[in-house]
C-alpha cells in the first residue's frame, strides 16, 4: 500500500506537540499540502500561518527559538530555502538557533506544476550553511523517525520531503537508525547511491540490472549532513564504480557531495544522475525520462560502467 510520506511527517509533529509544550509550526498558507494542518487543527494556539510571507516565516521562527521555543517550519523546497534564503541564513544558521523546517514538493517528481514549483536547488543551497544537518528520506518510516529525530538536535535542521505517496521500504516494527544511509540490497558490480523519491526508481532499475547479470549494490543515503563517509567509502571499496541519483540538480546535491568526498579521500569514478537544465510541467513519469532520472537512464549508465 502506497503513502504519503507527508503524512507521516504531520503524524510525528501532532506527537511532539502533544509531548513538548514549547513545540510550534509554522507554514506559508500550504498547511493542506504540507500537513502541517494536522498539528494546526489539534493545536490552533501553537500554529502558525503566516501567509505568503516565507521570509516573515523563517524570521519569525529564529525569533521564537531565541525565546525558548521549538519551531518546525514548513512550506514547499521551492520557497524554503529558495525564497526565504537569506533569512535561512542570518537568522537561523548564523546564530545556529534550533529551528527544524521540514520542506516538501522537492524535485520535478513535483510533476505538473511546472518549473516554478520544481525544487532543484534547494540541496545545494542548504549545503552551502554551516550548522545545518540535512536529511532526505525515502519512506513514510523513514520519514517519521526522522522527525522524532531531529527534534533532539540542538541546532537547526533541513528535511526535504517528496509529493507522490510510495511503498514502504522499511518495516514499520523495526528500529530505523536516520543518521546513516542504509543498504538495500547488496551487490559487487556497481554501487547506487540515491535517496529520497529517487529511491524507489533505482530499486526497478536495480532488479532490471540483475536479471541482465549485473550485480549493483544499493544504498539509500538518507542523511547527507553528516555524511556517512564509512558507507560510501566501502561501497566504493567493494564495487569500484559508483552511480549517484538525485531528483535534484546535478550539480551540489548528493552527486556533488559523494565527489567531494571521493576526490579527497578514495579516488572513484562516478557517474552522477541528476537534472541538468531548467524543467517544463509534465507527469512525473514522463519528466523522469525525459530528463535522464528514470530507470532506463540508471541501467544504461550501470551496463557502460560494467562493459
Amino acid at each position: 500500500m502506497k503513502v504519503n510520506v507527508r503524512d507521516s511527517y504531520g503524524k510525528a509533529l501532532v506527537e511532539l506537540g502533544e509531548q513538548d509544550l514549547s513545540v510550534v509550526a509554522f507554514d506559508a498558507d500550504l498547511s493542506a499540502s504540507t500537513k502541517t494542518a494536522q498539528f494546526g487543527k489539534r493545536f490552533p494556539e501553537r500554529f502558525f500561518n503566516m501567509g505568503i510571507s516565507e521570509q516573515d516565516m523563517v524570521a519569525t521562527a529564529a525569533g521564537m527559538a531565541s525565546c525558548g521555543k521549538h519551531p518546525f517550519v514548513s512550506t514547499f523546497c521551492v520557497f524554503l530555502p529558495g525564497r526565504s534564503f537569506d533569512q535561512v541564513r542570518m537568522c537561523v544558521g548564523y546564530p545556529n538557533l534550533k529551528v527544524k523546517f521540514v520542506s516538501t514538493h522537492g524535485g520535478i517528481s513535483v510533476g505538473k506544476d511546472g518549473a516554478s514549483h520544481h525544487a532543484n536547488e534547494d540541496i545545494a543551497m542548504m549545503r552551502a550553511l554551516p550548522n545545518i544537518d540535512i536529511y532526505i528520506p525515502s519512506d513514510p518510516h523513514a520519514t517519521y523517525t526522522t522527525i522524532k529525530h531531529i527534534y533532539m538536535a540542538d541546532h537547526p535542521c533541513y528535511v526535504r520531503l517528496f509529493r507522490d505517496s510510495v511503498d514502504y521500504l522499511y518495516d514499520e516494527s523495526e528500529p530505523f537508525d536516520p543518521t546513516r544511509s542504509h543498504v538495500l540490497q547488496e551487490g559487487d558490480d556497481v554501487g547506487i547511491i540515491t535517496c529520497g523519491f529517487s529511491t524507489h526508481e533505482a530499486l526497478k532499475a536495480c532488479e532490471t540490472l540483475k536479471n541482465e547479470g549485473i550485480s549493483p549494490q544499493l544504498v539509500d543515503l538518507q542523511v547527507l549532513r553528516p555524511l556517512d563517509e564509512a558507507t560510501i567509502r566501502k561501497v566504493a571499496q567493494r564495487c569500484g564504480r559508483l552511480i549517484t541519483v538525485e531528483d535534484h540538480s546535478a550539480y551540489g546535491g548528493v552527486g556533488g557531495a559523494i565527489a567531494e568526498f571521493l576526490s579527497e579521500s578514495y579516488p572513484t569514478r562516478l557517474e552522477r544522475i541528476g537534472v541538468r537544465s531548467f524543467t517544463e510541467s509534465g507527469s512525473p513519469r514522463s519528466l523522469y525520462e525525459k530528463y535522464g532520472l528514470s530507470e532506463e537512464t540508471i541501467v544504461r549508465i550501470a551496463k557502460e560502467l560494467t562493459q
